[in-house]
């Protein structure tokens, strides 16, 4: 009895992932569309993602608000990754540094909604940093956590390296001396990259933990 408590328990906080992972990612589309309808010039080669921060028609509410709501998620998904690694088996040093990662990647979520471009530019682009850097390695360490994990698919770690080279991808162009156009759509990709990575990830949980 206790085993299937515990296997319902898990699957609705999976759900609730899936679910909360859903709802950020499209809070982010609403946002686009309403920036859009205001400006129809707005496009992923012309503006970057913060710009949806301080963006007309009401996109800059609903982006930050799906910002601040995303980063709690955020955390709601690592600590609940973070124990399902570690009932399989996952090491605990490699689970630590992954959840600490994950916690960075959601304040910086967290603080892009409450510091959009334009108001305190230095806040921002402190979340903007803890946003990248917490995404990016908090992607490589699940993937090697979950790859050294016994009974755990292997399709889950790719996911994170996936996510992880995207990241990597972005930073490397950021770098270059090319047109901001190149540039943009890295960054977009990097931004719809963690919300796929949490969905695909509460999805792949869910169908792990099916009796």
């Amino acid at each position: 009895m206790k085993q299937i408590d515990k296997l319902y328990s898990s699957a609705i906080v999976s759900f609730m992932i899936v679910i909360g992972a859903l709802i950020g990612f499209l809070s982010a589309i609403v946002a686009i569309i309403l920036y859009f309808l205001a400006d129809p010039n707005f496009s992923f080669l012309t503006h970057w993602v913060s710009h949806l921060g301080i963006g007309p028609n009401g996109s800059n509410l609903v982006f930050n608000g799906g910002m601040i709501y995303s980063g709690v998620i955020c955390w709601v998904y690592t600590l609940y990754l973070s124990g399902y690694l570690h009932k399989r088996g996952a090491m605990n040093f490699l689970i630590l540094i992954s959840l600490v990662c994950g916690v960075i990647l959601g304040v910086g979520l967290l603080l892009l909604g409450i510091f959009p471009l334009g108001k305190i530019f230095g806040m921002h682009n402190i979340a903007a940093g803890l946003f990248f850097f917490g995404g990016l390695f908090s992607s490589i360490f699940y993937g090697i956590t979950t790859y050294f994990t016994p009974n755990i698919s292997k399709f889950q770690s790719l996911v994170g390296f996936l996510v992880a080279t995207i990241f990597l991808s972005y930073i490397i162009i950021n770098s270059l001396p090319i047109s901001n156009s190149f540039k943009m759509i890295a960054e977009w990709s990097v931004f719809f990259a963690i919300p796929t990575w949490i969905l695909s990830q509460g999805v792949l949980i869910l169908h792990s933990e099916k009796p």
